[in-house]
């Protein structure tokens, strides 16, 4: 994870889940895809990785939708970067790769920083404003 900017993947995870920090009932994915301003299908995606991270449970049907396991105070911006990195560490965990570890001297003092914010913090300035108006 570089400072100057985050990937692609991870800033949408940390919108959808700044989304569902933003509301205290459970919110479908064209709600969530509608108030990120991100495509539905792009939204479906990053919510599965975001279920399968542990971020996020989900109920489906018409009164189901998507919503925080965790308090957003407790989701930090570094968890979230953790798991989309993971698969790469433990990939090349066997030998000693010197890119690797360049890439994560470099990034340390970012990883630091990002280890205080959480997705709380990112919510109080996030501008997502869901509608919350179920269909009855």
């Amino acid at each position: 994870m570089l400072c100057s900017g985050l990937p692609p993947r991870i800033y949408e995870s940390l919108k959808v889940l700044c989304c569902l920090a933003s509301v205290s009932e459970p919110l479908q994915a064209r709600e969530i895809a509608s108030a990120t301003d991100l495509p539905p299908a792009q939204t479906a995606k990053v919510l599965q990785l975001m279920v399968w991270a542990g971020f996020v449970d989900s109920r489906r049907g018409t009164k189901g939708g998507f919503w925080l396991v965790r308090p957003a105070n407790r989701i930090r911006v570094t968890d979230v970067a953790d798991f989309f990195t993971h698969h790469i560490q433990e990939k090349y965990a066997h030998k000693r790769d010197e890119l690797l570890i360049a890439l994560e001297r470099a990034t340390a003092r970012c990883h630091k920083e990002f280890a205080r914010i959480t997705v709380a913090d990112l919510a109080k300035v996030s501008k997502c404003k869901p509608s919350t108006t179920k269909v009855a």
